[in-house]
C-alpha cells in the first residue's frame, strides 16, 4: 500500500495553516473517499498558456457537484478539494498568494 498513491486510500483533510484558501469552519473532519481524489487529480489545472482555466473550473465544479459528505457544507469540500485539482504553475500561483485570499 505504500507505493500506492495519496490518492488513492481515503484521507483526512483539515485546514492548512497559512492557506491562501480560509475554509469555512466546520464541527466535523471528513475523510475524502479515494475515488473522489481521482476524479480531481484526473482534471489538474496546470496553468500553461494552451489550457483553459474556466473549462478547469466547470470541470471541477461538475465534480464537486457530485460529491455529498454528511454534516460538510458543499462549499467546504470544494475549498478543500481547490488545489488538489492544481498542478505546476497553477499550484505554484495558488502556493505564493497571501494568507486567506481565497474565502467563501
Amino acid at each position: 500500500m505504500d507505493d500506492e498513491p495519496m490518492w488513492a486510500a481515503d484521507r483526512v483533510v483539515t485546514p492548512t495553516p497559512g492557506s491562501a484558501i480560509t475554509i469555512p469552519e466546520t464541527a466535523n473532519e471528513f475523510t475524502i473517499k479515494g475515488n473522489h481524489l481521482t476524479l480531481v487529480k484526473g482534471n489538474q489545472f496546470d496553468g500553461r498558456t494552451k489550457t483553459d482555466p474556466q473549462k478547469h473550473i466547470h470541470k471541477f465544479l461538475g465534480i464537486c457537484d457530485m460529491l455529498k459528505y454528511k454534516d460538510t457544507e458543499n462549499e467546504a469540500v470544494r475549498l478543500m478539494m481547490f488545489p488538489l485539482s492544481l498542478t505546476g504553475e497553477a499550484k505554484t500561483w495558488l502556493d505564493e498568494l497571501n494568507e486567506g485570499t481565497i474565502e467563501k
